[in-house]
Protein backbone atom coordinates (compact mmCIF):
# COMPACT_ATOMS: atom_id res chain seq x y z
CA UNK A 1 0.00 0.00 0.00
CA UNK A 2 2.73 2.40 1.37
CA UNK A 3 4.93 1.64 -1.98
CA UNK A 4 1.74 2.41 -4.22
CA UNK A 5 0.76 5.46 -2.61
CA UNK A 6 4.13 6.85 -2.82
CA UNK A 7 4.05 6.04 -6.44
CA UNK A 8 0.81 7.84 -7.06
CA UNK A 9 0.57 10.50 -4.60
CA UNK A 10 3.07 13.30 -5.56
CA UNK A 11 3.04 15.08 -1.90
CA UNK A 12 3.83 11.72 -0.72
CA UNK A 13 7.17 12.87 0.37
CA UNK A 14 5.94 16.21 2.23
CA UNK A 15 4.14 14.27 4.43
CA UNK A 16 5.11 13.59 8.33
CA UNK A 17 6.06 9.84 9.18
CA UNK A 18 2.86 9.83 11.40
CA UNK A 19 0.47 11.31 7.94
CA UNK A 20 1.79 8.48 5.99
CA UNK A 21 1.21 5.87 8.61
CA UNK A 22 -2.43 6.76 8.73
CA UNK A 23 -3.12 6.89 5.56
CA UNK A 24 -1.81 3.82 4.60
CA UNK A 25 -3.83 2.17 7.37
CA UNK A 26 -6.50 4.11 6.72
CA UNK A 27 -6.66 3.85 2.70
CA UNK A 28 -9.61 0.99 1.92
CA UNK A 29 -9.20 -1.33 -1.08
CA UNK A 30 -11.82 -2.26 -3.24
CA UNK A 31 -12.51 -4.97 -6.25
CA UNK A 32 -15.09 -4.02 -8.75
CA UNK A 33 -16.39 -6.43 -11.49
CA UNK A 34 -16.62 -4.86 -15.07
CA UNK A 35 -20.02 -3.32 -15.71
CA UNK A 36 -20.64 -2.02 -11.77
CA UNK A 37 -21.54 1.70 -11.61
CA UNK A 38 -20.41 4.03 -8.58
CA UNK A 39 -22.57 7.10 -7.83
CA UNK A 40 -20.62 9.93 -6.80
CA UNK A 41 -22.82 12.44 -5.38
CA UNK A 42 -23.19 14.80 -1.85
CA UNK A 43 -25.17 11.67 -0.67
CA UNK A 44 -22.45 9.23 -1.81
CA UNK A 45 -19.37 10.79 -1.42
CA UNK A 46 -16.15 7.72 -1.40
CA UNK A 47 -13.43 9.97 -0.74
CA UNK A 48 -10.14 10.31 -3.02
CA UNK A 49 -9.92 7.34 -5.23
CA UNK A 50 -6.96 5.97 -7.02
CA UNK A 51 -7.04 3.15 -9.68
CA UNK A 52 -4.36 0.15 -8.44
CA UNK A 53 -5.24 -1.34 -11.96
CA UNK A 54 -8.01 -1.27 -14.68
CA UNK A 55 -9.92 1.39 -15.99
CA UNK A 56 -13.08 3.22 -14.88
CA UNK A 57 -15.55 6.03 -17.21
CA UNK A 58 -16.62 8.64 -15.27
CA UNK A 59 -20.16 10.51 -16.55
CA UNK A 60 -22.52 12.23 -16.10
CA UNK A 61 -26.46 11.90 -17.41
CA UNK A 62 -29.04 14.00 -18.30
CA UNK A 63 -32.87 13.92 -17.66
CA UNK A 64 -33.58 11.87 -20.25
CA UNK A 65 -31.54 9.23 -19.68
CA UNK A 66 -28.56 10.23 -22.22
CA UNK A 67 -25.04 9.74 -21.24
CA UNK A 68 -21.59 12.45 -21.91
CA UNK A 69 -18.75 10.83 -20.68
CA UNK A 70 -16.36 13.43 -18.97
CA UNK A 71 -13.15 11.39 -18.87
CA UNK A 72 -11.55 7.77 -18.06
CA UNK A 73 -9.14 6.66 -15.28
CA UNK A 74 -6.50 4.09 -15.66
CA UNK A 75 -3.95 2.83 -13.70
CA UNK A 76 -2.55 5.10 -11.65
CA UNK A 77 -4.54 7.59 -12.09
CA UNK A 78 -6.41 9.80 -9.58
CA UNK A 79 -10.09 11.08 -9.20
CA UNK A 80 -10.12 14.04 -6.81
CA UNK A 81 -13.56 14.58 -8.11
CA UNK A 82 -14.68 11.76 -5.87
CA UNK A 83 -14.08 14.14 -3.08
CA UNK A 84 -15.22 16.74 -3.98
CA UNK A 85 -18.58 17.15 -1.95
CA UNK A 86 -16.08 18.02 1.21
CA UNK A 87 -15.33 21.17 -0.48
CA UNK A 88 -17.33 24.31 0.31
CA UNK A 89 -19.81 25.18 -2.74
CA UNK A 90 -19.08 21.90 -4.76
CA UNK A 91 -22.44 19.88 -5.80
CA UNK A 92 -21.44 17.39 -8.10
CA UNK A 93 -23.44 14.34 -8.92
CA UNK A 94 -21.66 11.63 -11.84
CA UNK A 95 -21.30 8.17 -12.35
CA UNK A 96 -18.23 5.99 -13.02
CA UNK A 97 -18.63 2.60 -14.75
CA UNK A 98 -16.12 0.12 -14.65
CA UNK A 99 -15.08 -1.16 -17.63
CA UNK A 100 -12.62 -3.37 -16.98
CA UNK A 101 -12.07 -5.59 -13.77
CA UNK A 102 -10.57 -3.15 -11.27
CA UNK A 103 -9.22 -2.35 -7.93
CA UNK A 104 -9.64 1.22 -6.33
CA UNK A 105 -7.72 2.81 -3.41
CA UNK A 106 -10.05 4.97 -1.79
CA UNK A 107 -8.95 7.47 0.84
CA UNK A 108 -11.98 8.49 2.90
CA UNK A 109 -12.78 11.97 2.85
CA UNK A 110 -12.73 12.68 6.52
CA UNK A 111 -8.55 11.28 6.07
CA UNK A 112 -8.09 13.40 3.38
CA UNK A 113 -9.77 16.49 4.30
CA UNK A 114 -7.87 15.98 7.66
CA UNK A 115 -4.81 16.22 5.44
CA UNK A 116 -5.41 18.53 3.35
CA UNK A 117 -6.64 21.32 6.25
CA UNK A 118 -3.24 20.26 8.11
CA UNK A 119 -0.85 20.21 5.23
CA UNK A 120 -0.52 22.59 2.44
CA UNK A 121 1.26 20.61 0.07
CA UNK A 122 -2.03 18.17 0.12
CA UNK A 123 -4.58 21.05 0.00
CA UNK A 124 -1.91 22.88 -3.49
CA UNK A 125 -1.87 19.76 -4.89
CA UNK A 126 -6.05 19.45 -4.34
CA UNK A 127 -6.70 22.28 -5.80
CA UNK A 128 -4.48 21.80 -8.75
CA UNK A 129 -6.05 19.03 -9.71
CA UNK A 130 -9.73 20.01 -9.05
CA UNK A 131 -8.88 23.11 -10.97
CA UNK A 132 -7.02 20.71 -14.18
CA UNK A 133 -9.97 19.11 -14.09
CA UNK A 134 -12.55 21.35 -14.09
CA UNK A 135 -10.90 23.11 -17.24
CA UNK A 136 -10.58 19.31 -18.97
CA UNK A 137 -14.68 19.54 -18.62
CA UNK A 138 -15.10 22.53 -19.80
CA UNK A 139 -13.28 22.07 -22.75
CA UNK A 140 -15.27 19.16 -23.23
CA UNK A 141 -18.27 20.74 -22.93
CA UNK A 142 -17.20 23.62 -25.52
CA UNK A 143 -16.52 20.72 -27.94
CA UNK A 144 -19.63 19.38 -27.49
CA UNK A 145 -21.19 23.13 -28.10
CA UNK A 146 -19.06 24.05 -31.08
CA UNK A 147 -18.18 21.08 -32.53
CA UNK A 148 -19.89 18.99 -34.83
CA UNK A 149 -20.43 14.81 -33.96
CA UNK A 150 -17.99 13.43 -36.69
CA UNK A 151 -15.50 15.71 -34.73
CA UNK A 152 -16.33 13.96 -31.45
CA UNK A 153 -16.79 10.72 -32.62
CA UNK A 154 -13.36 10.68 -34.53
CA UNK A 155 -12.09 11.67 -31.43
CA UNK A 156 -13.89 8.74 -29.62
CA UNK A 157 -12.02 6.41 -31.38
CA UNK A 158 -8.72 8.25 -31.42
CA UNK A 159 -9.34 8.40 -27.62
CA UNK A 160 -9.91 4.11 -27.19
CA UNK A 161 -7.18 3.29 -29.96
CA UNK A 162 -4.13 4.93 -27.26
CA UNK A 163 -6.18 3.26 -24.47
CA UNK A 164 -5.83 -0.38 -26.76
CA UNK A 165 -2.46 0.17 -27.76
CA UNK A 166 -3.51 -1.03 -30.97
CA UNK A 167 -5.20 0.23 -34.33
CA UNK A 168 -7.72 -2.94 -33.52
CA UNK A 169 -10.55 -2.25 -30.53
CA UNK A 170 -13.54 -3.84 -29.16
CA UNK A 171 -15.99 -1.39 -28.88
CA UNK A 172 -19.56 -1.03 -29.46
CA UNK A 173 -21.80 1.32 -31.48
CA UNK A 174 -23.58 2.17 -28.01
CA UNK A 175 -20.36 2.41 -26.43
CA UNK A 176 -19.34 5.17 -28.87
CA UNK A 177 -22.95 7.14 -28.43
CA UNK A 178 -22.64 7.35 -24.88
CA UNK A 179 -19.16 8.34 -25.17
CA UNK A 180 -20.28 11.51 -26.95
CA UNK A 181 -23.68 11.78 -26.14
CA UNK A 182 -25.84 11.26 -29.27
CA UNK A 183 -28.19 8.15 -30.93
CA UNK A 184 -26.44 4.86 -31.77
CA UNK A 185 -28.23 5.25 -35.12
CA UNK A 186 -26.16 8.51 -35.52
CA UNK A 187 -22.90 6.81 -34.60
CA UNK A 188 -23.49 3.86 -36.78
CA UNK A 189 -24.01 6.72 -39.82
CA UNK A 190 -21.06 8.30 -39.36
CA UNK A 191 -18.75 4.89 -38.35
CA UNK A 192 -20.44 3.65 -41.96
CA UNK A 193 -18.91 6.80 -43.77
CA UNK A 194 -15.65 6.75 -41.41
CA UNK A 195 -15.43 2.91 -43.35
CA UNK A 196 -15.99 4.17 -46.76
CA UNK A 197 -13.69 6.74 -46.88
CA UNK A 198 -11.05 4.39 -45.51
CA UNK A 199 -10.29 5.75 -42.66
CA UNK A 200 -11.53 2.50 -40.76
CA UNK A 201 -12.70 -1.14 -41.15
CA UNK A 202 -15.38 -2.69 -39.13
CA UNK A 203 -16.09 -5.94 -38.08
CA UNK A 204 -19.24 -7.22 -35.62
CA UNK A 205 -18.39 -5.71 -32.26
CA UNK A 206 -14.65 -4.47 -33.51
CA UNK A 207 -13.29 -1.64 -35.25
CA UNK A 208 -9.84 -1.25 -36.71
CA UNK A 209 -8.24 2.36 -37.35
CA UNK A 210 -6.49 2.90 -40.68
CA UNK A 211 -6.19 6.13 -40.98
CA UNK A 212 -5.49 7.87 -37.71
CA UNK A 213 -3.65 11.08 -39.50
CA UNK A 214 -7.33 11.23 -41.46
CA UNK A 215 -9.26 10.79 -37.75
CA UNK A 216 -7.46 13.89 -36.63
CA UNK A 217 -8.24 16.12 -39.43
CA UNK A 218 -12.19 15.43 -39.09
Amino acid sequence: MEEFLSQTLPFWSRLTEDERKELAVKTQEEHWKKGAVIHLGRRDCAGVQLVKSGQVRAYITSPGGGEITLFRLVEGDVSILSAACMMKGMDIEMDMQIEEDTILYTIPKVVYKKLSEENNSVKDYTMEKVSEKFSDVMWLFNQYVFSNVASRLSDAILEHRALAGSNVMEITHDALARDIGTAREVVTRLLKQFQTDGHIKMTRGRIEVIEPKALEKI
